[in-house]
């Protein structure tokens, strides 16, 4: 192989791989734009309304999986999108309605199941 040509293949190499880190660059992005603004920071009013649905909720079903299966981030069962509509919820930005429509659907359930009405009942009035 003449020199031109190593040269040609490194140069094309290394363009391949600038382009593939930007690329998940780029993908890493869009995720992240994804997320609500305020999804990694502290919230206590959240943290104690998670706690009241762990608490109060945690054995009944949505679907074949416990509230508490859905909450519980070690476990292969659980669930960010249950999290992120029960934040939601809980920050007034999704309705009572919303929220069984989206978690009914999702879990192949109905919208009044014993776990969507209890996690319902524990927001504040």
């Amino acid at each position: 192989m003449s020199r031109r040509n190593h040269l040609y293949r490194a140069d094309h190499s290394i363009a391949i791989a600038l382009a593939s880190r930007s690329c998940t660059l780029a993908a890493c992005a869009l995720v992240l734009a994804g997320c609500a603004q305020d999804a990694w920071k502290p919230n206590p009013n959240f943290s104690a309304f998670f706690n009241k649905v762990q608490q109060n909720c945690g054995t009944a079903r949505i679907g074949e999986l416990t509230v508490s299966q859905l909450m519980d981030a070690s476990s292969s069962q659980s669930s960010a999108y249950f999290l992120d509509m029960t934040s939601r919820l809980e920050s007034g930005k999704v309705t009572d309605e919303e929220f069984a429509l989206g978690i009914s659907s999702t879990f192949n359930t109905v919208r009044n199941s014993a776990g969507i009405r209890c996690v319902l009942a524990q927001k504040p009035q």
